[in-house]
């Protein structure tokens, strides 16, 4: 095509000098300079507006491959370019226009996010008479990071069978990388805070709390406490309410059937978040609930734990990311007020506590993704699916490939990302 219309332009010229060097009538030496510049003038707007449909096409392109770049975990300062290229490209299948595409992508000053320069050489048709053969075409494309400030808190089953064929190593990666996703080394990020639940039928608290006034230590001593804590008793269980009498306070347990690792409530300390994830072990039965619970507790402003901002203040978005690989098996009860257990056991007060727990926490604008890692239980995996705040925010991972994605993903739905030009 481009040939041909070379051609076309070249025995245009010819013809035109043939005519002027045609002396025989003035009139007619008028009319050939008339019609070269009104020819001219038409080639090249109508090459100018085809420049301009491909800077569309470019900025589209240019704008997605900005996007995927920030988002995509496998991107990194050395491959930059190189993905963002892959990704330009299969944004420009299909178009035929242009040649010789350049491109480069550069973090933007401060690491606050990405840009995309595109550049490429457009063939004329008619302005070629005018000696413009291409027109250059440059676009840009930056992705700023979002300035909006997050609360996170990651309940994270650390069950027995968590220990099944490296499952809890998975998790611990997955985890590992939407920290650091969230939270970039040597930043200091002051608009996100990431708190860390691990549990199993019960939550292990750091031994520090054992002077506060909303612990009760009628089965243990303060000091021979290891941090085991029963669920509250039945409303307060699934309730964020304040600890500010007997019957709400926290039960110490004795003995160490918790979780390995305590929580880490609301922090920016990045190591401190790896530390407590690289901790954690699996052992004993699940009782999922309990794990929602202090994630909700872990974003409230209310005791026992006071880092959460209020729920009222839009600056911030609170997330919990619940993750699970199986059915609850514990069964509480409470007689004369002391939590016991039966373990081992289908149990419908689990579910039904979950349920009732998903639901109010919804109710606080509080955004809920849910993950069932290797679930085979039907009936878990639909309560994980209604618990998610939407139908894209669950995920029913079916392997550990499938679970890391599933945190990589959330890590960039939580970036939101923004195009800034």
């Amino acid at each position: 095509m481009a040939d041909k219309n070379k051609k076309t332009i070249a025995c245009f010229r010819i013809s035109l000098r043939k005519f002027f060097e045609d002396t025989s009538g003035s009139t007619a030496m008028l009319f050939a300079i008339v019609l070269l510049a009104v020819v001219t003038l038409t080639g090249v707007a109508y090459d100018f507006s085809r420049s301009q449909s491909a800077k569309t096409s470019l900025q589209n392109a240019a704008d997605a491959a900005a996007l995927a770049i920030a988002r995509d975990p496998d991107t990194n300062l050395q491959n930059l370019t190189t993905r963002a290229t892959d990704f330009f490209n299969a944004n420009m299948q299909g178009q035929s226009f242009g040649f010789d595409h350049r491109i480069t992508a550069t973090e933007l000053e401060g690491g606050i996010g990405v840009r995309v320069e595109v550049s490429t050489e457009i063939e004329t048709t008619f302005a070629g008479l005018a000696g413009f053969d291409t027109i250059e075409v440059k676009t840009v494309a930056e992705v700023l990071y979002s300035a909006s400030k997050v609360e996170l808190v990651l309940a994270l089953d650390n069950t027995g069978s968590m220990g099944w064929n490296g499952k809890i190593g998975t998790l611990r990666e997955a985890a590992s990388d939407l920290v650091e996703k969230l939270l970039p080394p040597g930043s200091a990020e002051e608009n996100v805070k990431i708190g860390v639940v691990p549990f199993n039928y019960m939550v292990r608290l750091p031994t520090s709390y054992k002077n506060e006034n909303w612990m009760k230590f009628n089965l243990v001593s303060a000091n021979s406490w290891h941090g085991c804590i029963a669920p509250r008793k039945p409303p307060h269980d699934t309730r964020d309410s304040n600890p500010n009498t007997n019957a709400k306070k926290f039960t110490a347990l004795p003995g160490n059937g918790c979780p390995e690792q305590a929580l880490t409530p609301l922090t920016n300390d990045r190591q401190l978040l790896l530390e407590t994830i690289d901790e954690m072990e699996a052992q004993n039965w699940t009782y999922v609930p309990e794990g929602l619970a202090w994630a909700w507790r872990v974003l409230s402003k209310k005791k026992p734990l006071r880092e959460g901002v209020p729920y009222n203040d839009e600056d911030w978005t609170k997330i919990i990311v619940l993750m699970t690989d199986g059915a609850n098996t514990v069964e509480w009860e409470w007689p004369n007020n002391i939590p016991d257990e039966t373990t081992g056991t289908s149990s419908n007060q689990g579910d039904n506590a979950t349920e009732i727990l998903c639901q109010r926490i919804k109710n606080k604008d509080i955004y809920i993704y849910t993950i069932a890692f290797e679930v085979n239980n039907n009936s878990t995996e639909q309560m994980l699916e209604d618990c998610a705040t939407e139908p894209d925010m669950y995920f029913d991972a079916q392997n550990q490939a499938q679970l890391v994605s599933a945190f990589a993903k959330i890590a960039g739905d939580i970036t939101n990302l923004r195009l800034s030009r």
